[in-house]
């Protein structure tokens, strides 16, 4: 059964948010361009946390996936280092639905 784990209500005000999953690992949804993705929090260089120190995951433009550590840059698309140190690698990425009020949910695994 899926798990409830947000609302695209709670990106209004920030494009992004940290969260923990059922099972115990930290994740994080971003929206950009109306899009919502989740991900696992961790960085493909040293599995360290991506957010930055304000919790956030999004550049200060708002269009690319940040890491706080390193500053290397993501797609929120498809979770891929466009630069920094794990430049060609992926963010984890976490299969969601999104259904007509807003809920997010995690999709069985």
């Amino acid at each position: 059964m899926p798990a409830l784990i947000g609302h695209l209500a709670q990106l209004e005000a920030s494009p992004s948010r940290g969260l923990t999953l059922p099972d115990g690992r930290n994740a994080f949804l971003v929206r950009v361009h109306g899009r919502v993705t989740a991900w696992l929090n961790l960085c493909p260089h040293q599995g360290m946390p991506l957010n930055l120190p304000e919790g956030d995951f999004l550049e200060a433009g708002g269009e690319l996936i940040q890491c706080g550590m390193h500053g290397a840059l993501f797609l929120p698309e498809t979770g891929e280092c466009v630069f920094g140190p794990c430049q060609g690698r992926f963010l984890q990425p976490l299969a969601i639905s999104v259904d007509a009020e807003g809920k997010i949910y995690l999709a069985s695994e």
